[in-house]
């Protein structure tokens, strides 16, 4: 399933500040406040690099595509990747930079000229927004070494939350999310795309409720604005994290296949 594909030219107004930090002039479908939440970022980051695990120990080059301020790129360096991140967004990779001192630039996977050269290629609620997730995922196999990895996560389209919420699924946000995925179909794109798929699954997270607020208030369209959300954000209980699993996020991890059909 695929949406209106934005321009390119459109993408620096489409990821601008309010993206990353809501407000009830630019109720934004994407954060109530990104980088207020970096603990659970890092929370999901090191249950991510747990399952990296399984598959790769923690050396060798890992790059992070859609890598926004970089937490989960810190999180991999203090488990012993060498990692960088790139991001389309200058002002969150600015502040990853400054703030966490991880390497981060602007642009996207397909400016990386760097064939053969990463172990694992990481595309974390990544691909939906891509402009061309078949080329992207082509690239990442240009980049990784012989048997390097590539793990990603996005929506299901074909799970019963997506399926039973229709219009109101959390995940349909346009202008942000262009493209939509069962779980057998982008096995079937990772396959057309040279991988071999290791693992699938529907880990679950833990949000804050902040974001839950937000993410409620956004989907029901409701007249409970983002200004609510921001005042939970502020006080004690925005803190607060809940674990939450709707199963309908697939995470996939892949391995380059050794011999790729013409």
């Amino acid at each position: 399933m695929r949406a209106r594909l934005p321009a390119a030219e459109e993408l620096r107004e489409i990821y601008a500040p309010e993206y990353f930090k809501a407000s009830a002039e630019e109720p934004a479908n994407g954060y109530a406040d990104y980088l207020a939440d970096g603990e659970r970022h890092r929370e999901t980051a090191r249950r991510r690099l747990s399952l990296l695990y399984r598959f790769a120990p923690p050396r060798g080059k890992l790059l992070d595509v859609g890598a926004a301020a970089g937490f989960f790129v810190d999180e991999a360096i203090r488990a012993g990747w060498d990692a960088q991140g790139i991001d389309i967004a200058p002002q969150v990779v600015d502040w990853g930079r400054r703030e966490l001192n991880v390497s981060l630039r602007v642009g996207g996977i397909t400016s990386v000229e760097a064939p053969g050269t990463y172990d694992v290629v990481t595309m974390w609620d990544y691909i939906e927004h891509s402009l061309d997730p078949d080329g992207e995922l082509a690239k990442s196999n240009e980049l990784l070494v012989e048997d390097g990895l590539v793990a990603l996560s996005t929506g299901d389209l074909d799970s019963l939350a997506a399926r039973l919420s229709r219009s109101r699924w959390h995940l349909l946000t346009p202008r942000h999310h262009n493209f939509f995925f069962g779980a057998k179909t982008l096995v079937r794109l990772l396959e057309r795309r040279g991988f071999d798929v290791l693992w699938l699954g529907h880990p679950g997270a833990r949000y804050s409720l902040a974001h839950l607020t937000y993410k409620l208030d956004r989907g029901a369209k409701a007249r409970v604005t983002a200004a609510a959300a921001r005042r939970i954000a502020t006080s004690r209980f925005g803190r607060y994290s809940l674990p939450l699993n709707l199963f309908d996020i697939v995470t996939v991890v892949a391995r380059k296949a050794r011999f790729v059909a013409s």
